[in-house]
């Protein structure tokens, strides 16, 4: 099953919910770029093939274990049961590839081991492994994700054709987030609200990568390699990937 990647169009930072941030962003799903889940029979609980990150790190697993307790069943279902990541996504870029495939693998078990779980019951299990994955669960081409990413609601887009620059940088979520904490204040909740109601398309004609942004300078800041592109690239969440409109 394909675990396609996300696009912020534009990301603002409107407040704090304990150690989390609140968001008010759109996301688009960037169909030219996926990973691939695939179940296979194995001989350990859920073991996990394709990356090398530690299992208990694993988005994957994080949800495994998270779906646990909502379907206790599925620990049988998985006992001989491998999961192969075919990756493409790089990490640390920014465009949700993680998430995506937390929220890939919740869908393809719902389906393959008969769960029967409506998808707001998939977007809380979604939301306790990380605050982009519920936007996956959906499926929507794009949508207002606002919060902890635990509201999302389908918005009709005039998405422009994204071009996008893979560099080799790695952009650590926290770190960034941090940093902006430490530096920026926050954006006013009402004015980030109002940009919910524009099309992808005029946002990227009337905001410059910087304003469209909030964590771009940080991002800057920790990956100085982005500044040469600060003026006329876009920056996905907290970075590395960067996009701009071919329109």
């Amino acid at each position: 099953m394909r675990a396609v990647a996300k696009i912020n169009i534009f990301l603002k930072v409107v407040g704090k919910r304990g150690n989390y941030h609140e968001l008010v962003s759109r996301f688009i799903r960037y169909e030219e770029l996926y990973d691939e889940i695939f179940l296979e029979e194995g001989e350990e609980e859920c073991e996990i093939v394709g990356v090398d990150i530690v299992k208990e790190q694993n988005t994957i697993y994080k949800a495994y274990k998270a779906l646990q307790k909502v379907a206790p069943e599925i620990k049988d279902f998985m006992r001989h049961r491998r999961v192969r990541i075919k990756k493409k996504i790089p990490f640390g870029a920014g465009l949700g590839g993680g998430s995506s495939d937390a929220a890939t693998f919740l869908l393809l078990l719902n389906k393959e081991a008969n769960l029967a779980l409506d998808p707001s019951t998939l977007a809380k299990v979604a939301l306790e492994v990380g605050a982009d994955v519920p936007f996956f669960i959906y499926g929507y081409k794009a949508a207002n994700v606002e919060g902890i990413g635990e509201i999302i609601e389908p918005f009709e887009d005039d998405v422009p054709k994204i071009e996008l620059k893979l560099l080799p940088l790695h952009c650590n979520t926290a770190k960034v987030y941090k940093h902006f904490s430490n530096h920026y204040l926050l954006s006013n909740k009402k004015e980030a609200q109002a940009l919910i109601q524009k099309s992808s398309k005029e946002i990227l004609h009337t905001l410059s990568p910087l304003e469209a942004n909030d964590l771009y300078k940080s991002a800057l800041v920790l990956c100085p390699n982005l500044a040469p592109f600060a003026n006329s690239w876009y920056l996905s969440g907290s970075g590395s990937t960067l996009f701009r409109s071919k329109e």
